[in-house]
């Protein structure tokens, strides 16, 4: 992971370079010990002093690199997934001031969108000054691992979770690019590396103490497009066929090693696979309604929007701006109020960046936040196949690396339909420079196809 191997094509680094990767790892292991704020903070909308510090780290960082190496803003073609973010932010800044969204809460809900551009602009400049895409992903990994374990550690610790209730106060937005990450190890990386198995048991150890069904969908996502980039590399001749048996050996491997683990668990703590197991085959019945309350939460917040949306259908092309309120439709709170509360006050003010993305973009932007959205994930998938196929012809030791933010984008949009991953802030900082990576691997080969010039002259 560090990226220590030879590579057959020489990119000068420059001056600049040393000090560009140092302020990356600063500005990704600035959110790596972020949280989710207490009930209490999340309706006020304030943030805590730790999370304001963790704030500037990133914009410090994200300042000393524009500082550094702003010239490269400009290079295509990763200069126009930067133009065009951008300009959706400016959009969005403006209309919420204009349809009097209150600024407390619509810069709250932009911040991670803001962040995502951070990332992207971080690491579109540390590709263009010669840092490696292995080093731009190191921190990354660092930052998505340690935030798995310290969401785990601060909710049982400072909130006074427990193995009964541990859900979402405990589960950290990485998991889903750590996913990313494996199967791109798994099936394209040349070599096994220690790393993988960290990763591995991170991401695994999140999704069981978590009880989180839906992080389930970014595992399968990984193995699927993982997959298909390996078909790909078959057919570029950066891989071939008879690999494949190997490479599926710590497939199996690692699927072993958690039967091992799951059973241990079983033995050492029979609550979590219970847990479980109402989870996958009784989330309904015990929990008094007819319906999974997951589901049902996700369809009044969908409904309620919807219904806001037409009573005037004008704003289906701008939305109602970034951080305005909406609620959950009241046709459903019957039958959520049979697991909360009757008297908890749930669903009826909400601000929030909703539990999926796409409705949430709908409501914020209408047409237009949905299209930015989509061609921010689809920008940053034709990149990330365009990258792999240029270096096809002369591979170096990150290749694989070239997938990962076509994989990433994968298992974003996996989670998608029951979560709003531009909702969190690492999340957000973690795909900006997925679509930043690319650049890197673009750089690499112009100077592929550059050196018959450079020979002949």
């Amino acid at each position: 992971m560090t990226g220590t191997s030879h590579d057959p094509i020489a990119i000068p680094a420059t001056a600049a370079a040393p000090w560009v990767e140092r302020l990356l790892w600063v500005f990704m292991i600035s959110f790596a010990f972020d949280y989710r704020a207490a009930q209490a903070r999340e309706a006020s909308g304030g943030a805590g002093i730790d999370q304001l510090v963790f704030l500037a780290g990133a914009i410090f960082s994200t300042a000393g690199i524009l500082l550094i190496g702003w010239r490269h803003l400009l290079v295509r073609p990763g200069a126009w997934l930067i133009l065009g973010w951008g300009s959706f932010l400016a959009f969005m800044g403006a209309n919420a001031l204009l349809q009097g969204v209150a600024p407390g809460r619509s810069i709250r809900i932009i911040l991670p969108l803001c962040l995502c551009l951070a990332g992207m602009m971080n690491a579109h400049i540390a590709g263009c000054v010669g840092v490696r895409p292995s080093r731009i992903v190191a921190p990354v990994l660092a930052a998505a691992c340690t935030n798995v374990i310290w969401r785990i550690f601060h909710g049982f610790v400072f909130k006074g979770v427990t193995l009964e209730t541990a859900r979402v106060e405990v589960q950290s937005s990485a998991n889903n690019w750590i996913a990313a990450w494996i199967g791109c190890a798994l099936l394209l990386r040349p070599r096994f590396h220690w790393t993988l198995l960290v990763a591995t048991g991170v991401l695994f150890i999140g999704i069981f103490v978590t009880i989180t069904r839906s992080l389930l969908f970014p595992v399968m996502a990984s193995a699927m497009a993982a997959g298909l980039c390996f078909l790909l590399g078959c057919r570029w001749g950066n891989f071939h066929w008879m690999e494949l048996p190997k490479r599926l050996l710590p497939v199996g491997a690692a699927a072993g090693l958690a039967l091992v683990g799951i059973i241990g668990a079983a033995v050492a703590e029979p609550l979590l696979i219970e847990r479980w197991n109402e989870r996958l085959f009784h989330h309904a019945s015990d929990r008094n309604t007819t319906e999974d309350i997951s589901y049902l939460t996700r369809r009044a917040e969908a409904d309620g929007i919807f219904e806001i949306l037409n009573r005037e259908p004008v704003h289906y092309l701008y939305g109602r701006g970034i951080g305005a309120s909406y609620y959950w439709h009241p046709k459903h709170m019957p039958a959520i109020h049979l697991v909360y509360p009757p008297d908890e006050e749930i669903g009826d003010d909400v601000w929030f960046a909703g539990h999926s993305m796409w409705t949430y973009s709908i409501f914020s932007g209408g047409v237009l936040g949905l299209m930015a959205h989509v061609a921010l994930i689809g920008g940053v998938m034709a990149a990330s196949l365009s990258a792999a196929r240029a270096n096809a012809s002369d591979p170096g030791p990150d290749q694989w690396l070239a997938f990962l933010p076509f994989v990433a984008a994968c298992c974003l949009l996996s989670e998608t339909l029951t979560s709003n991953p531009f909702d969190e802030r690492l999340a957000s900082m973690i795909f900006g420079v997925m679509a930043g990576l690319s650049q890197a691997f673009l750089v690499r080969a112009s100077w592929i196809h550059a050196r018959p010039r450079l020979s002949d002259a």
